[in-house]
């Protein structure tokens, strides 16, 4: 599995949620009172530290606790700040 910044497993763990339950991402999200253009934000990766209420109503939709959705491989190959900033210098242009 690879390594994931905060907000990627947040929206993977989303659509896992939603994939068991057979529902939708969106169906999930409108069951808990979370808006979709919240979702989308999440889900499309704008929203780089969605807030606990939010995935909170997350939660409510999916009738798990907070602690039941944290409770993923996703989140145990999470990239630590030195993971990014050593992935970002790779990707810089030498300078010359």
């Amino acid at each position: 599995m690879s390594k994931f910044i905060m907000h990627e497993a947040i929206s993977n763990r989303m659509q896992e949620l939603a994939y068991e339950r057979r529902k939708t991402v969106t169906e999930i999200a409108r069951d808990g009172g979370l808006k979709q253009s919240t979702l989308s934000e999440i889900m499309n990766g704008r929203s780089k530290s969605p807030s606990l209420v939010n995935i909170l109503k997350y939660c409510a939709g999916c009738n798990i606790t907070l602690t039941e959705f944290f409770q993923s491989d996703f989140f145990n190959v999470i990239m630590s700040k030195e993971d990014i900033e050593k992935d970002f210098s790779k990707k810089k242009a030498p300078t010359n």
